[in-house]
């Protein structure tokens, strides 16, 4: 007579239980990277933008406050993102702008920020002229870090564009030192670069002039 085969463990339900095993731990393991990879995209430090770039001019004399050296030269396009992920465009559109570059760790952009602020709250402006800035040169070892809540702090209405970690936008405005004005005409053509503290009366003068 064959022997019973009540009793014997069924290898059927053995083998099922090993790949459930294997697919729930699988799940754990990419469930961990995905957490991983949003953890390091919320780091403070991860504040850099992807800003397409077109252009360069030409690169600013060190040690220069005032700089002609760009003037004529067609202003660069750049298309990025500010600290919401909202898309900012700098682009030839047929209107004069006033862009300003800005670190978060430099004293004169510390003091320039509410300065420009404020004169803007209170009616400020140069009718016909754009403005925007660019947070570059960022560094989560220095001061004032992140530049994202130094700007809310600040009530900024500027719009912005975040640099990359190349600093590849501060680089085709010319590398000039912080705060970086970079002056355009309506044909896009630069008409000015400043680096450095300013007043309210220069920037009023210098946008007036634009053409």
């Amino acid at each position: 007579m064959a022997a019973s085969t009540k009793n014997k463990p069924k290898s059927s339900d053995t083998s099922r239980s090993i790949p459930i095993i294997g697919i729930v731990v699988g799940i754990i393991v990419v469930l961990a990277v995905i957490a991983i990879v949003f953890a390091g995209n919320t780091e403070p430090g991860n504040e850099y933008g992807d800003p397409q770039v077109s252009g360069q001019l030409s690169l600013m004399p060190p040690d220069t406050r005032v700089d002609t050296t760009a003037n004529s030269e067609v202003s660069p396009t750049v298309i990025g993102q500010d600290f919401d992920g909202n898309e900012v465009r700098i682009e030839n559109d047929g209107r004069a702008k006033a862009i300003v570059l800005l670190a978060h760790w430099c004293g004169f952009c510390q003091n320039e920020v509410p300065t420009v602020q404020a004169w803007l709250d209170s009616g400020g402006g140069v009718e016909g002229v754009d403005m925007y800035s660019i947070a570059t040169a960022m560094d989560s070892n220095r001061d004032n870090f992140p530049p994202s809540a130094w700007f809310d702090r600040e009530g900024w209405t500027v719009p912005v564009i975040r640099d990359d970690s190349n600093n590849s936008v501060h680089t085709a405005y010319g590398s000039g030192g912080f705060p970086f004005w970079v002056f355009v005409n309506s044909d896009g053509t630069v008409a000015f670069r400043l680096a450095g503290a300013t007043t309210i009366d220069e920037l009023e003068l210098i946008m007036s002039e634009l053409t």
